[in-house]
């Protein structure tokens, strides 16, 4: 059962009792959010309609059956295949037992053969530092002094001048401490809280580079990527516990516990098992952080409480910190007062969602210690804070969370598809309001979650920074990026490629009267050779044409919208993927696994 099977399963049920009009008319008039779940918790409760939750403990004959999956893709030289059997294998095996040094034995053959020389040596020590099959001696010495002979020093992957560009050299706004002091935040009854320049801004200027809350990783990424800082460390290590987890070090392995993973840890399978989508278990996991980065429920409490007691004011948002106002992702209060648009949704968007909450609220109830308490009276208001938060959050991250993402190799070598690795919450980044032809861009660099927001259009003093929320007018017509924004974000877009119909990128016409001089620079610089290589993600292209790029981009921008200025914009959006890292072809591959292991 998934979910959303088991939403239209309870819908269905109500329907034939009758009951629609009447609980969508109790939703209506309970005005507390909290009780909204609850109420929702009880039909579930009455109709037996909560999945079942799924356990799934570690197991030496699952871990042989893994690891024999990978041995098969191995000898069929399918690397990248028998690379995630070996990390199930390894996830499954009980800790220190025989099955977990055969997966990582394993694994190490696959290192080599990818010629990650220094990762196979890594493994083959971690062997070597356990209690290890005494057959594995002769075999694992001979790969080690083969690694020994071929491995590397790493280099640095880019240029130390850009590095430079891509790094926010202005002095930071003290409120704001992510964003250039070149920004400033600003309040209106039409647009909300929003981003304005307080200067002119150049194409290329470094404006915002922001840490989020944390950081979640998807599903497909499980088997190759940190769980908890998004590393893409070939070394990882499970979880002591549950079957889902891989970590790139004790450090993160011991932080997410602290932060959320010691609660989510024995919901893992079901989490998996029922689907639930990135929004909904970024949701989860921000009330479980929540909590945890308190000493205890009162002062969570307090938090709120002070949180949403401020929530009209200038510092809706903010907490004192060293007697001053501060914005910033590393506190619960800037997440929690993102907006939920909990007025603008219909009655039966919210009943969906606080199904969700229902059954997240009930796995925490039957499966951890989260909402325990020896004070009855505290117990009641754990509960009611775990479901109004919950379904609060499950509406936040519906239109202010972020995707972490970078461009995947196809099977062509070109590297134009984008890639979903994670997402997360970012505070400030969510500030930022949509525009079908935004004036920024952000991007990030592979293996961490720190994201940068870069100018891609010149932005003059006063005006508002806009970013992108997925309807670009270079990709979809008008009508299709307004239905998009409308059912997902509840506004009608008014930015100006929707006022004025601009079109797309297969549409775009030529400009009129540009100069010859600026046509023949563009088309120097954007020529076969560096297309073909940006698209085949080569880095010394992208680090040559980059910063020309900007500075036509520049020059192009009163010609808006024209191809030429379209061209430049791709680019440039190309050039930073770059800079950020590729997604191997291999990475995008995934073998077939589920939440329950095969029944053996």
């Amino acid at each position: 059962m998934s979910i959303d099977s088991c939403y239209e399963g309870v819908l269905a049920k109500l329907n034939a009792q009758g009951k629609i009009r009447s609980i969508s008319q109790q939703l209506i008039c309970t005005k507390d959010i909290h009780d909204k779940v609850l109420i929702v918790y009880d039909i579930l409760e009455g109709l037996e309609a909560f999945p079942k939750i799924l356990d799934v403990e570690k197991c030496e004959k699952v871990s042989t059956y893994y690891r024999n999956q990978g041995n098969k893709k191995y000898q069929r030289n399918d690397n990248y295949g028998a690379w995630q059997y070996y990390n199930l294998s390894l996830l499954h095996a009980p800790l220190h037992s025989e099955c977990y040094c055969l997966a990582l034995a394993n694994r190490s053959a696959v290192f080599s053969s990818l010629e990650k020389w220094a990762e196979c040596i890594k493994d083959i020590d971690t062997v070597f530092s356990m209690k290890y099959p005494e057959k594995l001696t002769d075999k694992l010495n001979k790969r080690k002094s083969i690694c020994i002979d071929k491995v590397t020093p790493e280099s640095e992957w880019l240029s130390p001048e850009i590095r430079e560009l891509l790094t926010l050299k202005d002095p930071q706004m003290p409120r704001f401490p992510c964003a250039s002091s070149k920004l400033e935040v600003v309040f209106s009854n039409e647009m909300g809280r929003h981003v304005v320049a307080k200067c002119d801004i150049k194409v290329g200027d470094i404006l915002i580079q922001e840490e989020p809350y944390f950081k979640l990783l998807l599903k497909h990424q499980y088997l190759f990527t940190c769980s908890y800082c998004l590393s893409r460390s070939l070394n990882l290590l499970p979880c002591h516990s549950c079957c889902f987890s891989l970590y790139c070090s004790v450090q993160c392995k011991d932080s997410a516990w602290k932060d959320y993973h010691e609660t989510e840890c024995p919901l893992m399978a079901t989490l998996v098992e029922l689907k639930f989508t990135t929004l909904e278990l970024l949701a989860l996991r921000t009330v479980i952080k929540a909590r945890n980065d308190h000493a205890d429920w009162d002062s969570l409490f307090k938090t709120i409480q002070e949180a949403e007691e401020n929530a009209g004011s200038e510092f809706r948002g903010h907490v004192k910190v060293n007697n001053e106002w501060v914005y910033d992702s590393k506190y619960y209060t800037s997440i929690h007062t993102l907006a939920s648009n909990i007025e603008k949704r219909s009655i039966s968007n919210i009943f969906q969602k606080a199904v969700t909450a229902a059954v997240f609220l009930f796995q925490l109830s039957q499966k951890t210690k989260f909402l325990e308490s020896d004070n009855e009276e505290e117990q009641d208001n754990i509960r009611k804070y775990a479901a109004g938060n919950l379904l609060h959050h499950i509406m936040t991250s519906a239109t202010n969370m972020h995707g972490i993402s970078g461009n995947v190799e196809s099977a062509e070598g070109n590297f134009v598809d984008e890639f979903n690795i994670g997402s997360a919450p970012y505070a400030f980044h969510s500030l930022l309001n949509h525009s079908c032809a935004p004036n920024v861009v952000r991007c990030h660099r592979l293996g961490t979650a720190r994201m940068t927001l870069v100018a891609l259009r010149p932005i003059k003093k006063g005006m508002q920074l806009y970013d992108n929320y997925g309807a670009h007018h270079a990709i979809d017509d008008r009508n299709t990026r307004q239905g998009n924004l409308k059912f997902q974000y509840k506004f009608t877009c008014l930015c100006e490629a929707c006022v004025n119909d601009w079109p797309t990128h297969f549409t775009m016409q030529r400009a009129k009267n540009l100069p010859a001089a600026i046509v023949k620079h563009k088309d120097n610089i954007l020529n076969t050779d560096a297309l073909d290589n940006l698209q085949k993600g080569d880095l010394k292209t992208a680090e040559r044409i980059y910063k020309p790029l900007c500075e036509i981009a520049q020059v192009l921008e009163p010609y808006a919208p024209c191809l030429e200025l379209s061209d430049c914009q791709e680019s440039i959006k190309q050039c930073l993927q770059i800079f950020g890292g590729l997604v191997p072809y291999g990475y995008s591959q995934q073998v077939e696994w589920n939440a329950a292991p095969p029944k053996l």
